[in-house]
């Protein structure tokens, strides 16, 4: 029994709410349309496009393909590079086309994506040309630095093969000429046959010796020339083609209509029970 006059309280309440909100639609439908036009004429009219496009690169590698592989920089290491040089972070207000971000996939020690935002797809998708070609041709310089090296190397290891199949040809020529004395010493002077074929067995040991060296170049040799070729030597690249969206990610033109639209209606809504309100206090005064 306690409780009815509660309810029909709230329900005279709810009553008065929407004859409030009746009586008063005109301002709610004027208020909502004209932030609504004011939405669309800003999101269809005023705003400027962005357009996004987005590129994957690969970091070079040397010793591809074998348990030696190594990337040629540290893909978080690039990553803060290439923030700090094009100002991802940067507070301060750049111009379009401009580097927006720079993702690394989780796992990936070589692999990285850059997104690249401007007015156009075609400013945009130059930009981000550029910022690629750039990226190569830092790592090529690493590359070529790397090959420069190794050339070295293959140089020094061509010489000390020369050398050592010099030293190689004397030693054999040595051997042949103890092997001839001996057999002409071995009736007249056995003594001295005998000095001849200790001689022998030495040179014999030297020259198992400067073979074995011999073999151990040129095997250090071609391991060297291949580590140089295009076999081994991955040059940083982009990954496909450059991925180019037709459409603009900015401005959002149906959300931004959406939220106006919303908004109107809850401002309108708002300021009708305040004017409501306003009368109310005038006639207590009153």
């Amino acid at each position: 029994m306690e409780k009815t006059p509660y309810i029909q309280e709230d329900t005279i309440d709810l009553r008065e709410l929407l004859q409030t909100i009746k009586k008063r639609k005109k301002l709610i439908y004027l208020i909502t349309g004209a932030i609504t036009v004011l939405a669309i004429l800003y999101a269809f009219v005023l705003a400027k496009p962005i357009y996004e496009v987005k590129a994957m690169i690969e970091i070079g590698k040397i010793g591809a393909g074998t348990k030696d592989e190594t990337p040629l920089d540290d893909i978080r290491d690039t990553k803060q590079k290439l923030e700090y040089l094009y100002g991802v972070h940067s507070k301060k207000k750049s111009n379009y086309p401009k580097l927006k971000a720079i993702t690394v996939p989780k796992n990936s020690q070589s692999i990285f994506s850059i997104t690249v935002a401007g007015r156009d797809n075609s400013s945009a998708t130059s930009y981000i040309n550029k910022i690629v070609q750039q990226v190569e041709k830092n790592y090529a310089d690493k590359v070529q630095s790397y090959t420069s090296t190794q050339k070295e190397l293959i140089s020094l290891t061509e010489e000390d093969i020369v050398v050592s199949e010099k030293n190689l040809q004397e030693i054999q020529d040595s051997l042949k000429n103890y092997h001839e004395k001996i057999l002409n010493l071995s009736e007249k002077d056995a003594a001295l046959a005998g000095i001849y074929t200790i001689q022998v067995s030495q040179n014999q040991s030297r020259l198992q010796g400067l073979q074995s060296r011999i073999s151990g170049l040129k095997t250090k040799l071609f391991n060297l020339k291949l580590d140089i070729s295009p076999l081994r030597i991955n040059q940083t690249h982009i990954v496909g083609k450059v991925e180019v969206l037709d459409k603009p990610v900015k401005p959002k033109k149906v959300l931004i209509v959406l939220v106006a639209f919303i908004t109107g209606l809850m401002l309108s809504i708002f300021l009708i029970f305040f004017l409501k309100f306003l009368s109310g206090l005038k006639e207590e005064k009153e």
